[in-house]
């Protein structure tokens, strides 16, 4: 079992797929020099292959009978490592691949699979490890080869990755896969557009190479070539796909780019992938009631289960529909509300006629899975739905978003005391800041501008800046005094990570709020708090639009280009040095008054 993923991940983040390289490899069933007995568990073997698409239980079933009769047979325990690996049994297909690499270490199929199998659970230095040593047996595998790039690219080590694709394309320069992986590397190290170049090579050397034309339109839709995108999305799913998978990948980024584009329709209805068990990072809700069929009418009088989902930020994103959920049902109905614990009782303030309880999120087989502990003593629900669906439903077009702010007000005694606290800091603008991610792997720093480049922000005269960036932040706060001669002030008593409440408040009492879309700027926004966003164009929140209709009182401030943050944080440092002298002339005339 694994740990679930941080509670804080925000939906437009990373489209590239993460796999772009070999998938799993079925072992050789025609050994020579077999004794009776493997002959014998080399035909349960084939039986189970044959029959493995048909029925997977079957062909489990089988494989585990050739290993009962020997287990040390490599190619018994390799097959059952690979049925339970593609049933997303991950730590069960770990310990049977390493039963058939003790028992054949020359095998470099069993390496290929065993790096896989890490891989997914996020296990990059034995997943590295595994490819090396399937290279150091067979240097010439191209498919050990993607797979050691893959991993090497998200250990962030690009340089590394690249070097090994370049040799490898210059002897052998017709291999599409190579000049694929060379592109997904460059888009991770922030250069979508040389990917492009690469991307275009491999669909060149194989026009139906389905992995390809879906990252040529993620590189396309960074960019801002929406268009070219959707029209590169469209020729990945005609195309030759090596995995179910994949499928799952390439809608999942189809839907995203649709909803930058503002086609909410048909964005949404793509979205639903999300849920699916062909998208690998979907989450299983273990719910055992019928899932709500997404009509309005039917939710009248029912008593439905409104579960969150995804991360914490997206679960307070989503939450912007629950109030048209809870009209929908009526008074002769009841809503039950599933959020993560820490925003209980936020929802319960917000929503009073709701029933609202903590989920249950764990992490088995590197899947997330979710569900709620209460629904019996809470008289049960008739039917359910991830919280994302109402949006898909209510939130169809810009022009049905709310007007009004604040659908999650904050605690008014906490808002006192934050502001009682903001106050004693003195004359001027009250600015909170944030600046990352708690997760910050290779993919997902790209999309947060680095702390140096707040320097023209920080300097601006007029403005207390507040900490509401949770995690290890004291090097921060210590360049920037250091650095800037700035004092990020820290609000006494407040855990910005575990207090919700607490961070809603302060987003509710500050002048305005700053960052990159986290649970932190989340939570001050739904507050009705002023948020100003740091994002990229294509940010899916923002549906084509110079603002973020989810939120009324955002304003949004993005890079001309990918990673060019510069731009876009001396025009922030700009509208903040306005807006704090508005604050003060405002101020003066009041005193004056």
């Amino acid at each position: 079992m694994t740990e679930a993923p941080p509670p804080d991940s925000a939906p437009a983040e990373g489209k590239v797929l993460r796999d772009a390289a070999e998938t799993l490899r079925t072992p050789a069933l025609q050994p020579a020099h077999v004794s009776p007995t493997q002959q014998k568990q080399i035909g349960l073997l084939k039986r189970a292959m044959k029959c493995v698409d048909r029925d997977p239980n079957q062909a489990l079933e089988l494989a585990q009978k050739a290993v009962a009769i020997d287990p040390g047979f490599s190619k018994a325990q390799h097959v059952v490592g690979l049925l339970l690996h593609r049933s997303g049994q991950l730590s069960k297909a770990l310990e049977h691949y390493e039963q058939a690499w003790k028992a054949d270490p020359a095998d470099v199929d069993i390496y290929q699979n065993l790096g896989l199998v890490a891989w997914r659970l996020t296990m990059l230095e034995a997943a590295e490890k595994f490819f090396r040593l399937g290279m150091s047996n067979e240097p010439h595998r191209n498919d050990v080869l993607i797979n050691l790039t893959g991993v090497l690219r998200d250990m962030g080590r690009f340089d590394d990755a690249i070097e090994l694709l370049r040799q490898a394309i210059y002897a052998h320069p017709g291999e599409h896969k190579l000049w694929n992986m060379l592109g997904s590397v460059l888009v991770e190290a922030g250069d979508p557009t040389q990917a492009e170049v690469f991307y275009r090579e491999a669909i060149t050397i194989k026009p139906d190479f389905g992995r390809a034309w879906h990252n040529l339109a993620n590189s396309l839709d960074i960019v801002g070539r929406t268009d070219e995108a959707l029209e590169a999305f469209d020729n990945a799913l005609a195309s030759q796909l090596d995995a179910p998978q994949d499928r799952g990948q390439i809608c999942h980024a189809q839907a995203l780019c649709l909803l930058s584009a503002g086609r909410l329709k048909e964005g949404w209805e793509v979205y639903d992938i999300r849920t699916q068990p062909i998208y690998e990072n979907s989450t299983i809700f273990l719910i055992p009631k019928p899932r709500w069929d997404r009509d309005p009418a039917s939710l009248a009088g029912r008593r439905v289960l409104v579960i969150g989902e995804q991360g914490l930020g997206d679960e307070v994103l989503f939450a912007n529909a629950l109030q048209d959920v809870i009209d929908a049902v009526g008074p002769d109905g009841k809503v039950l509300v599933g959020v993560e614990h820490r925003l209980v009782s936020m929802f319960k303030r917000a929503y009073p006629d709701a029933i609202v309880g903590p989920h249950a999120t764990f992490g088995a087989e590197g899947r997330k899975c979710r569900g709620v502990g209460w629904l019996e003593k809470e008289g049960d629900a008739d039917i359910w739905m991830p919280m994302g669906d109402a949006c898909c439903v209510f939130r169809p077009t810009l022009d049905s978003f709310p007007a009004e702010p604040g659908f999650l007000p904050a605690d008014p005694d906490r808002v006192a005391e934050m502001r009682a606290q903001l106050d004693a800091l003195g004359p001027g603008l009250k600015a909170g800041i944030i600046w990352k991610s708690l997760l910050m792997t290779p993919n997902r720093a790209k999309f947060f501008s680095p702390f140096q480049q707040w320097a023209p922000v920080l300097r601006t005269p007029g403005v207390h800046f507040v900490n509401l960036q949770y995690g290890d932040v004291d090097e921060e706060l210590a360049q920037a005094d250091r650095e800037y001669g700035v004092t990020i002030h820290q609000i006494d008593g407040l855990d910005v990570k575990n207090d919700l409440e607490g961070v809603a408040a302060l987003g509710a009492a500050l002048d305005l709020s700053m960052g990159p879309m986290t649970a932190s700027t989340n939570l001050a926004a739904a507050a009705g708090g002023e948020y100003w966003v740091l994002g990229y164009q294509n940010q899916f929140t923002f549906h084509a639009t110079d603002r973020m209709p989810w939120y009324p009182t955002a304003r949004i401030f993005c890079p001309p280009a990918w990673g060019k943050w510069d731009p876009a944080m001396k025009k922030l440092a700009i509208a903040l040095a306005e807006r704090a002298e508005a604050s003060n002339d405002g101020k003066q005339a009041e005193a004056a008054a």
